[in-house]
């Protein structure tokens, strides 16, 4: 079906990506702190595990409920895969580089996943989940 289809709308896809990326976002901020502020695992190995378990559950719902993937299944995780390390390399020395600077954990991390969720909603609509 076309753009103006209702199960593939922008503005459908938009909501759900925005709901679906928030729990993302929340799953992986808050497991991030546990592992770096709590348990003081370091930076690199904390954010790793954080994205790791949310990407899981990010990757599952954005492929079955907000964009309604029909595309190879395969073809998919490997586009998400490629992405997901980009993400994960530019994340973890963005955090690092500005908490070395003096910025707190906390907002160190949002800056970079709000940065991320913007352009991942295009790439996801556009080539991932096509």
């Amino acid at each position: 079906m076309g753009e103006t289809d209702n199960s593939n709308s922008i503005g459908r896809q938009g909501l759900w990506y925005l709901f679906i990326g928030g729990a993302s976002a929340l799953i992986e901020f808050v497991l991030f702190q546990l592992l770096y502020s709590v348990f003081h695992v370091g930076v690199a190995p904390a954010n790793i595990i954080a994205v790791v378990v949310a990407t899981v559950f990010n990757f599952l719902m954005n492929r079955n409920v907000t964009f309604k993937s029909t595309s190879n299944p395969v073809r998919s995780l490997v586009l998400y895969l490629l992405l997901f390390g980009a993400n994960l390399a530019l994340s973890t020395w963005a955090i690092a580089a500005m908490i070395d600077v003096g910025v707190h954990s906390a907002v160190a991390k949002v800056i970079t996943q709000v940065a991320i969720a913007t352009w991942n909603f295009f790439i996801y609509r556009k080539f991932i989940f096509r």
